[in-house]
């Protein structure tokens, strides 16, 4: 993972923001989902629930961030300004809904093993989830709307699509496995493309069936359950032992559908196509295999490997020389000039406070891929090795390329950055520190964070919300310091105005050094 900088004592710290990154999705009780979001259409269901598109009611676009406004001016309409309104109108999440009782304790199980993963994984290619409503009768996971179809709306691929797909699937998962998750049902259906745009970025989604081992547990500790899809089930799953190499295998047999439109193993009985998958016998028998490269048959072939002992692990693939010749660094990249802006916001981000670089946090979680579309461009540039998270090694290289920037410089802006001091800057991370100079703050992303930051509602963010909201981060000291930091009037509470007007505040300052205009100055 290339050097790392930082003491035992920062690891430490690290885990603490682990805590932080985990609460960045709102898990709430006994509150109503429908009390603030209203249905589009419903996109599926079943007997045990469903699946609906839905968006923000009006008078809840913002949250408590307007309702101490109504409440202060005694006005009846307490909903977001108009062009607020206007921008959430646009926005639909996806809502997945369990109706508690028809599901067993197995299967309630899995759903909050399902929210744990999501809550503990930030990676550019699984899908976002945002706020866990629970009752009685219910639980529903709001999450990041992937409208763009499944791998199946877009066959046939060529090869190179075939080989950005599956590499963009493979930093997904290695990021998983690096944080203890394996999957365990990778298939076509669970790759989604965020939109409908031609260069749509894939995302994984169902997390339903993963497993997430236990802290101090190994790579090499086993599964055993059942679990999966049959036609990329691995052998070892059939055997009732095996790791997280069993998604390796799967990836194994997306890449071989996705370069031939068709699936290596595939019979009309069931118990001939177990008796297959446990041999591993497939061929490269269709037409389709004579158009394409040695090299892709070669990666298929390593993957589709019955012993997991000598099948490649997720690194290995990634370095694959398929993936490097149909997927090169140099196609994932913004221009030089949006790349220069990028490390500017990064060294001005030193200046930027604790409660801020926290806001950012949230801002960066809650921003569509729209959004962000060329900032995740430019986190592909500085994670040259696609594993989902940038080291200073890499980092080091990337600011390199300006004469702006001293190594010591350097050592202390990745520093400013990796909020959570283990070495590695995460996909969330680097979004915060560039979003605000790239002029990307408006109003209602600011409202977004403030109603996630106060979440009793009471439309101030107390020092109890911060305590809430940093999990085993919070010491005394810290809570302290940072309400000193937004708290203007000193009454021991941060309102909405004052939440904006710190980020007016240092925005500007930002602005003048990029020479940059930002939408914040317009709130």
């Amino acid at each position: 993972m290339g050097n790392q900088i930082c003491s035992e004592d920062d690891r430490n710290k690290g885990e603490a923001t682990v805590s932080l990154r985990a609460n960045m999705v709102h898990n709430t009780k006994d509150r109503d989902v429908y009390d603030y979001y209203h249905i589009e259409r419903i996109i599926g269901e079943g007997s045990m629930g469903s699946v609906s598109l839905v968006k923000k009611k009006d008078e809840k676009v913002g949250g408590s961030a307007y309702k101490r406004k109504g409440l202060l001016f005694g006005t009846k309409n307490k909903t977001a300004p108009k062009e607020v309104l206007d921008d959430a109108k646009t926005k639909v999440y996806a809502l997945k809904s369990i109706l508690l009782t028809k599901v067993s304790e197995d299967f309630l199980e899995e759903l909050r093993n399902e929210i744990s993963i999501l809550q503990s994984l930030d990676h550019p290619n699984i899908v976002k989830a945002y706020e866990v409503y629970e009752s009685k009768i219910n639980i529903y996971l709001v999450l990041e709307n992937c409208s763009g179809g499944d791998l199946y709306s877009r066959g046939p691929y060529s090869e190179k699509a075939s080989a950005k797909i599956v590499g963009k699937l493979l930093s997904a998962i290695a990021h998983m496995h690096q944080h203890g998750c394996t999957h365990r049902d990778l298939k076509y259906e669970n790759v989604m493309f965020e939109s409908r745009e031609e260069d749509a970025e894939i995302k994984v989604i169902d997390f339903g069936l993963a497993n997430k081992s236990k802290p101090g547990t190994k790579d090499t500790d086993f599964m055993t359950a059942g679990v999966g899809t049959i036609y990329t089930i691995a052998p070892e799953v059939l055997l009732g032992s095996y790791t997280s190499m069993v998604d390796l295998w799967s990836i194994g047999v997306m890449a071989y559908m996705l370069l031939s439109s068709s699936k290596p193993f595939h019979e009309k009985r069931r118990s001939r196509m177990i008796a297959k998958i446990k041999q591993g016998t497939f061929s490269f028998y269709a037409s389709t295999w004579d158009h394409l490269s040695q090299e892709s048959k070669d990666f298929v072939s390593a993957l589709i490997v019955v012993d997991p002992k000598t099948r490649l692990d997720g690194g290995q693939a990634l370095n694959h020389k398929w993936l490097s010749d149909e997927f090169p660094l140099s196609e994932r990249i913004p221009d030089e000039e949006f790349l220069g802006s990028v490390q500017e916001s990064i060294a001005s981000y030193a200046d930027v406070g604790e409660f801020k670089k926290m806001a950012l946090m949230v801002i960066a979680h809650k921003s569509s891929s729209a959004e962000i579309v060329e900032l995740r461009k430019a986190f592909d540039a500085y994670d040259t090795t696609n594993d989902g998270v940038i080291s200073f090694t890499e980092f080091k290289t990337a600011m390199s390329s300006s004469d702006n920037y001293t190594e010591k410089d350097i050592e202390q802006i990745f520093q400013n950055l990796d909020t959570g001091k283990d070495g590695q800057i995460y996909y969330t991370e680097f979004l915060a520190a560039t979003l605000e100079a790239h002029g990307r703050i408006v109003e209602e992303t600011l409202a977004d964070a403030f109603d996630r930051m106060d979440c009793d509602d009471t439309g101030y963010i107390s020092d109890q919300n911060l305590r809430d909201f940093l999990g085993t981060d919070a010491t005394t000291e810290k809570v302290e310091k940072l309400m000193a930091e937004v708290d203007l009037d000193g009454d021991g509470k941060i309102s909405f105005d004052e939440f904006v007007t710190s980020f007016r505040k240092s925005q500007r300052s930002i602005s003048r050094t990029l020479g940059c205009v930002s939408d914040v100055s317009e709130i």
